[in-house]
């Protein structure tokens, strides 16, 4: 009897002391950065929280956007030709661009991030033209 308890014992503490290895792996984002060099629609250095997802996984985004705002209090046209990432792993598909947004107007601006194969921790650049 005492060596059964001692058996469940050690089976107890292994299991609370070794790593679990799991086959479905983690992709912690911590933020979302947004860089565009002609500060498209004025998003350049625009952020947004992160996510957590699985590997292989697609995660759609819907953002509104609208013009940068004007002196005369509207908001200007504006246009996003292309969305893509410089994050390793990681790739953006089924944006609806060119996205053309009206002055003193707001577009629904969507697309899917493809999450990498691979664990990842970090955050996701995505870099808008």
């Amino acid at each position: 009897m005492i060596f059964v308890v001692a058996i469940l014992v050690l089976g107890v503490l292994a299991d609370l002391l070794l790593p679990v290895s799991s086959s479905s792996s983690n992709v912690i984002v911590t933020g979302i950065n947004f860089y565009s060099a002609d500060d498209a629609c004025g998003l350049n250095g625009a952020t947004d929280t992160g996510f957590n997802a699985s590997t292989n996984q697609s995660i759609e985004f819907t953002y509104s956007i609208s013009g940068n705002n004007t002196t005369s209090g509207g908001t200007a046209p504006c246009e996003i030709e292309s969305i893509g990432t410089t994050t390793a792993g990681f790739t953006v598909t089924g944006a609806n661009t060119p996205l053309v947004v009206p002055a003193n107007s707001s577009v629904d601006f969507s697309f899917a991030v493809n999450t990498p194969p691979d664990p990842y921790t970090g955050v996701l650049t995505l870099v808008l033209t």
